[in-house]
């Protein structure tokens, strides 16, 4: 077996040596070569194990080229032909086009704002009720019971067997607008909001039931503060309309604003309201911007309300009204 001389050995032992004779002798000594070259046996020597030089001072300078005068100028060389573009082109084949399309011009990615004026833009008003729905809702509502319909063949046959006189046929109810309707709107502070859709709401009404039935007054918070056709000079005491007519308003009951809002309508002042128009034949309805989850005990008690929202539909009032 061959002793364990490494190959750092190997390389000291070359730096020592003087000439040529020397080294070849240091090998031969070491069992690496002969005195002719040849390897001392064929059996393969093992590989040293892998070692980690760490560089001294001297090999992490960096090393300076010095440039010899007298050869050429390494910057001189020429360099490789380049080549040329439209010959490396030409060899590529070239693709058929499918189709040919022109184009417009590029918009601009960025949509431009338009320039300040002084003029007011006015937004689309949408209204509370659904568009589609607001004239059912408005016969719903203000259409009174009259019995004018077809007549009554069970009413008539029961009559009958029980043998009283008949000296009216009995018709089935029908629901007519003919009477006409006073609109009280409320302008008071809680109502402010909602005065837009006040406004179209009446414009409404008076397109479905006729302009020459509907009484249009104007108050604040409570209707027996004064009631008139316009502004606040034009309010006296309110006094009900007569021969039945219906009395819509579109009033929150002073069930809206801020808690402690100055002159808000009492729940006293609504119980006289409804009395005196109960007196006087008529029956009135309360259109209320709020959902039922806020409507106190007092409030549905005291006459039908309806929701005056977008979930308002004809069944729904319907159902509330007498």
């Amino acid at each position: 077996m061959r002793p364990q001389i490494w190959i750092g050995d190997v390389v000291r032992a070359l730096e020592v040596a003087r000439s040529e004779d020397e080294q070849i002798e240091v090998l031969r000594v070491l069992g690496f070569t002969t005195a002719a070259g040849a390897f001392v046996d064929d059996e393969p020597y093992p590989a040293p194990p892998l070692q980690v030089h760490s560089p001294s001072d001297d090999e992490r300078a960096p090393q300076r080229i010095e440039h010899d005068p007298t050869g050429p100028d390494p910057d001189d060389e020429p360099d490789e032909e380049p080549t040329d573009p439209s010959t490396a082109l030409a060899e590529l084949p070239l693709l058929r086009p499918l189709r040919t399309e022109t184009t417009g011009p590029v918009p601009d990615p960025i949509e431009r704002l338009a320039p300040p004026t002084n003029e007011r833009t006015v937004r689309p008003h949408l209204p509370l009720l659904v568009p589609h729905w607001t004239s059912a809702i408005i016969r719903a509502a203000l259409a009174q019971p009259v019995d004018e319909g077809p007549i009554d063949i069970d009413a008539l046959i029961e009559m009958l067997a029980r043998g009283r006189p008949v000296i009216r046929l009995p018709r089935r109810p029908v629901r007519t607008l003919r009477y006409g309707v006073q609109v009280l709107v409320d302008r008071g502070s809680c109502m402010q909001p909602f005065r837009r859709d006040q406004n179209h709401l009446v414009a409404q009404i008076r397109s479905v039931v006729g302009h020459e039935l509907v009484d249009v007054g104007y108050f604040s918070d409570a209707p027996q503060r004064g009631t008139g056709p316009g502004s606040r000079w034009t309010r006296t005491d309110y006094t009900p309309p007569t021969g039945g007519q219906r009395i819509l308003l579109l009033s929150d009951l002073g069930l809206g604003g801020p808690p402690y809002v100055h002159g808000r309508s009492t729940p006293e002042e609504w119980e006289e309201f409804i009395a005196l128009v109960t007196r006087a034949g008529c029956q009135p309805v309360a259109l209320t911007p709020y959902p039922p989850t806020r409507w106190p005990f007092w409030m549905t008690a005291l006459l039908p309300l309806v929701s005056w929202d977008r979930t308002t539909t004809t069944g729904q009032i319907s159902a509330r009204m007498p």
